[in-house]
């Protein structure tokens, strides 16, 4: 009776689970993320000297990016979809398309960090965390109604190895 029981649990969490509402707010998509990249920079072009004599070291260095390119959001997808087409050569980026939500999204937190995250049909949501100055890259998981707080898997790469 026991193993009976099991699967039917199993199978009712992950029903409830994929059926059940978001409680946490969607990241912006690609597109707003662009507008706002280009509002920035456009507020870059605009300071004047004076403006950047009084900024911090720090942030001098942070905005010079130190001759380094700065990967961009589009940059960050694409090593992505490399890194895990390099881990799993079975691997496909194509949405499926038979009524499940299911997607890929780019966007950029608060930090400056740039976050690609795919979400799967079952809800669960792999987020690929990725320095845009350094190229380090590290991967979270989160189930929203299961395990609410991001985990660490534990995975890192350099996307910065994976652009074409």
């Amino acid at each position: 009776m026991r193993k009976s029981i099991v699967p039917v649990v199993l199978c009712a969490v992950a029903i409830l689970t994929a059926c059940g509402g978001s409680k946490t707010e969607e990241p912006a998509s690609i597109f707003e993320t662009v507008e706002t990249e280009k509002a920035q920079q456009e507020a870059d072009e605009t300071k004047d000297p004076g403006q950047v004599a009084d900024e911090t070291p720090a942030q001098q260095t942070e905005n010079s990016g130190e001759g380094v390119e700065q990967i961009t959001n589009e940059q960050a997808f694409n090593a992505v979809m490399n890194y895990c087409k390099s881990v799993n050569p079975d691997f496909s980026a194509e949405i499926n398309t038979e009524g499940y939500t299911e997607y890929w999204d780019t966007t950029t937190d608060e930090s400056g960090e740039i976050l690609v995250i795919y979400r799967s049909y079952t809800g669960a949501q792999t987020r690929y965390h990725i320095n845009p100055s350094t190229g380090e890259a590290y991967v979270t998981e989160l189930v929203p109604g299961i395990i609410d707080e991001e985990q660490p898997t534990g995975e890192t790469f350099n996307a910065r190895d994976f652009l074409e």
